[in-house]
């Protein structure tokens, strides 16, 4: 019988998942709603699975993941989440995440999932997939690719997010009002293809344009 601690800090959600993973034939020898009580779990039994969300009080699930990455800690780890953003997809499927699964999939899929990775495979939800793949593409194209299609100001603003500056910060930094900032980040996303503030700031960084 497979072992697994399950983390998710929305008790009904978490009530749901233990009974389809106890009725599937799963041991449930946790449950967790911080990402502290995961570290506490695993240090009173190590599961085949670790299936947690992402979004949970500090530390998250993804803050979960690098630490038992850096410490080797022999779980497999699987992602059940109602939403992932690319950089945050990218970044689980780099730390070698080995199952990413919607919520709002049918419990065949997370079974399917489960299935697949006590096998030694790795599986990812379709539409997740597909936005790292795209990511994966656009970081592979070479640093001054996306640069050139920025101007040279659009540049300095994408600079000032990844250091961490607000629209009014960077204004006054530039010499420009907050609306034209806003403006230009708008330009940014569209060529770029990213969707926020810290997209953005991890695309300039992975691109070195900070350094340029």
């Amino acid at each position: 019988m497979k072992r697994v601690i399950l983390a998710d800090d929305h008790p009904i959600f978490l009530e749901g998942l233990s009974t389809l993973l106890t009725g599937a034939g799963f041991e449930v020898v946790a449950r967790c709603t911080t990402g502290t009580e995961v570290f506490e779990a695993l240090g009173k039994a190590l599961p085949d699975f670790l299936l947690l969300d992402v979004n949970m009080p500090p530390p998250n699930g993804m803050d979960v993941v690098r630490r038992l990455k850096e410490d080797h800690v022999p779980v497999k780890i699987v992602f059940l989440t109602s939403s992932l953003d690319e950089m945050q997809t990218f970044e689980a499927i780099d730390l070698g995440v080995d199952g990413l699964v919607l919520k709002e999939s049918a419990p065949r899929q997370l079974l399917q999932c489960l299935g697949s990775v006590a096998a030694g495979d790795r599986w990812y939800d379709p539409q997740i997939a597909k936005r790292a793949l795209d990511l994966a593409m656009l970081r592979r194209q070479p640093p001054s690719q996306i640069a050139q299609t920025l101007t040279n100001r659009e540049l300095q603003v994408a600079r000032l997010v990844a250091a961490g500056l607000r629209n009014r910060e960077i204004g006054s930094e530039l010499n420009i009002g907050e609306g034209t900032v806003k403006m230009y980040l708008h330009s940014i996303y569209e060529k770029s293809g990213v969707n926020s503030r810290v997209e953005l700031a991890n695309l300039a960084r992975a691109k070195r344009w900070l350094q340029s």
